[in-house]
């Protein structure tokens, strides 16, 4: 994956690639001033306004104008400009009881109803939403494919995508037989797919929002043909789907998808899980 006769990039935003001629007609920097969920004041669960901060600063024009009209001096107040208007008061889509905003962050539905009246209100193009799960009938090839344009389609529209990432491990439970449960959350924003997938997968260059820094993602098929369970949606609501469900993701430089005090001997796993984009 990392030979040099391989194709580094096949959307460049290092230049500003105009994505409606086709050409270098505008310079953008090589994804300086990467928001760092870590200004945010309120909380350490930050990672989803951090991401749409950054999905707005690097996509094309249209978006950059919606970062550019924030509140805020810097990018910790417009964080919580987007969090105090769109999420922390407003009815959660999946929690009906509850607000957007809580002690753990945002839940993928919400982020992306929040961020569609934002942009509305902007009168900026809404985005989409959808679970990256393999739908029924598709292989596994078909379902890496999907995904990779997916993500390929977004970039090409101009805007890059938030994907969602969420760690599930196998614990023992005493008096009970080992089981999988959820364990981290984290969004990030996808800049560059570098190429087709092989029969394994595909890279991709991200923004982490924890540090602000540019990352390498593997996104993969489960290579060992080991099953596993992965939640899609809501423990409260929604299902935990079997044998490979969703696409795997290695991502040694994000710390924050790894479940907390995990064992030597326990199994984890970190999936692609939301896609937040326009395709």
């Amino acid at each position: 994956m990392t030979s040099k006769a391989c194709l580094l990039c096949v959307f460049v935003f290092a230049a500003g690639f105009d994505l409606q001629n086709g050409s270098l007609a505008q310079e953008l920097p090589k994804y300086r001033g990467i928001t760092d969920q870590r200004r945010f004041p309120d909380s350490i669960n930050s990672c989803a306004p951090a991401s749409i901060l950054n999905l707005l600063k690097f996509s094309k024009e249209e978006y950059r104008d919606v970062y550019k009209s924030l509140v805020g001096s810097d990018d910790g107040i417009r964080m919580r400009f987007v969090v105090d208007r769109y999420f922390r008061s407003r009815p959660s889509v999946v929690y009906p009881k509850l607000k957007r905003w809580g002690v753990h962050g945002i839940q993928s539905a919400d982020l992306v109803a929040g961020l569609n009246e934002m942009l509305k209100d902007e009168g900026a193009r809404e985005l989409k939403g959808l679970y990256l799960d393999r739908r029924e009938g598709e292989s596994e090839d078909d379902h890496l494919l999907r995904v990779h344009d997916l993500l390929t389609a977004s970039i090409g529209n101009g805007v890059t995508p938030i994907l969602s990432l969420r760690s599930f491990v196998v614990r023992e439970r005493e008096g009970k037989e080992a089981g999988w449960e959820t364990g981290a959350h984290h969004n990030i924003v996808v800049v560059e797919v570098k190429e087709k997938p092989n029969s394994i997968g595909f890279e991709v260059i991200a923004l982490d929002p924890y540090q602000g820094r540019q990352v390498d993602i593997l996104i993969h098929r489960e290579a060992n043909k080991q099953q596993f369970l992965a939640l899609k949606g809501i423990e409260e609501t929604d299902l935990w789907l079997e044998g490979t469900p969703f696409l795997q993701v290695l991502a040694p430089k994000v710390p924050t998808v790894r479940p907390g005090n995990l064992k030597w001997s326990e199994r984890y796993i970190a999936v692609a899980n939301f896609l937040i984009g326009d395709f």
